[in-house]
């Protein structure tokens, strides 16, 4: 198995994961606060991924492109930090089927461009593997924690 395919299984078995967590979360679940240190809502989480989704499905474009250009990104621990931040408010003022329908099309995004490589080049695989599947495992416990906390 190739690279390529190795990160395609990795993602396609985390998404499954996220998913059933997502989906076995109770409707009354997912707009309060309290899944992380941070206050953050299942909602909020879910448009987190989305975001990152969408941004690694742009970084990808660029790349296939030949316009990315690693000495632009601007993706330092501060601007992650103040990216997260806006984007957490952002969530705040939209509806859950809003966020769940973003979420679905980031994912697709990503794996749209991601397949639409030529060369699979070391930034390519690198925001593919942290947007995607290593970005859904560092979320599932504190999802899977805010279930177990709350039994139907």
């Amino acid at each position: 198995m190739g690279r390529r395919e190795e990160l395609l299984r990795a993602e396609a078995e985390g998404w499954e994961e996220l998913i059933a967590v997502l989906d076995a979360t109770a409707p009354e679940l997912l707009e309060p606060p309290g899944v992380n240190a941070d206050g953050w809502a299942v909602r909020d989480v879910m448009w987190h991924v989305a975001f990152w989704c969408s941004d690694a499905a742009r970084a990808l474009n660029d790349i296939a492109e030949g316009r990315f250009e690693r000495a632009h990104e601007p993706y330092g621990a501060e601007e992650v930090d103040r990216l997260n931040d806006r984007e957490l408010e952002r969530s705040r003022g939209m509806r859950v089927d809003e966020v769940r329908a973003e979420l679905h099309l980031g994912r697709s995004a990503m794996l749209e461009r991601f397949g639409a490589l030529e060369v699979l080049t070391a930034d390519a695989d690198e925001w593919f593997e942290e947007s995607g599947p290593l970005h859904y495992a560092e979320h599932l416990p504190e999802l899977e924690a805010w279930i177990r906390a709350h039994p139907r």
